[in-house]
């Protein structure tokens, strides 16, 4: 199954006159990620929200903004600081009995005394409120949700239509074995006559040595994995399951074989391929990392 870790979606739904706006951006990340930018009243549903979104997500980082708008979800009420106004009053009575100063003490004066009033909310939260936020929130998860499946889609074919070019390049490879190992032993011989006395030459130790160098040459075995790991992610990507992170290994598997290759072969065609192979190979990575 494959599945971008990149998407967005947004809702929002009222309880009451409150206006409950959620929005979900998801980006790839190695494991599932949470972020949640909200009033910190909400903060008692966090738990809840990880649970809904895990039954739509295994990876990717989720950022979750929710906005309230309207009512708000706490009642404010305005009590009387009795206290400092007790002490405010007692400090006046003071300095009117210590000092010349006359008059009234009026209403509009007690209001510009600092602290006199007191704003107290009071929580209104809910489990109709829960309820309705994980509502919303599971409608925006499903509109995330089919923009990843899209997008992986889109993943799926590149990476299909890249891992054949990858098999044909590999098939080109395979073809050239015979004539490449022939060339090499051919120079190899030709190269050590060259630095022998003919008077000592021997043919069956210089056969030996060719022989043993052609196959430290030989790149049967590394093909032979390319063409597996070509299979191995064909099977992959049909799987019905999160399978970003075996692609990711398996990509890793095919540049290695492909740089042992290159590592092997000095020959002006193998190289050729073997950087069109390579490109292939990193631009899959590239797309795997985004991969669920």
């Amino acid at each position: 199954m494959v599945n971008s870790m990149t998407g967005f979606g947004q809702s929002q739904g009222k309880v009451n006159q409150t206006t409950i706006s959620i929005e979900v951006k998801t980006v790839n990340h190695r494991f599932l990620d949470f972020s949640f930018k909200m009033p910190r009243e909400l903060l008692v549903f966090e738990d809840a929200m990880k649970q809904k979104i895990r039954q739509y997500f295994e990876r990717g980082r989720i950022d979750v903004f929710i906005n309230i708008m309207g009512e708000g979800i706490r009642a404010k009420h305005i009590q009387v600081n009795w206290k400092t106004l007790d002490q405010y009053l007692q400090g006046l009575k003071e300095i009117k009995e210590n000092r010349d100063v006359s008059g009234d003490i009026e209403l509009e004066d007690l209001i510009q005394l600092e602290d006199i009033f007191v704003e107290e909310e009071e929580a209104q939260v809910d489990e109709k409120l829960e309820e309705k936020i994980l509502e919303i929130l599971d409608d925006v998860l499903k509109n995330v949700h089919t923009m990843r499946q899209e997008e992986g889609s889109t993943l799926k074919q590149d990476i299909l239509n890249r891992i054949q070019k990858i098999n044909r390049q590999v098939n080109e490879l395979e073809g050239q074995i015979d004539l490449i190992q022939k060339q090499y032993r051919e120079r190899i011989t030709e190269r050590i006559k060259e630095h022998l006395d003919s008077a000592v030459q021997d043919e069956s130790r210089i056969v030996q040595e060719v022989a043993l160098l052609t196959d430290k040459s030989d790149i049967t075995e590394e093909i032979t994995r390319l063409f597996s790991h070509v299979e191995q992610v064909i099977e992959t990507i049909e799987l019905k399951q999160p399978i970003g992170r075996k692609l990711d290994f398996i990509a890793q598997e095919l540049l290695r074989e492909t740089n042992t290759i290159g590592s092997k072969s000095n020959d002006v065609r193998i190289s050729k391929i073997v950087v069109a192979l390579k490109s292939e190979v990193e631009k899959i990575k590239e797309q795997v990392q985004n991969i669920e």
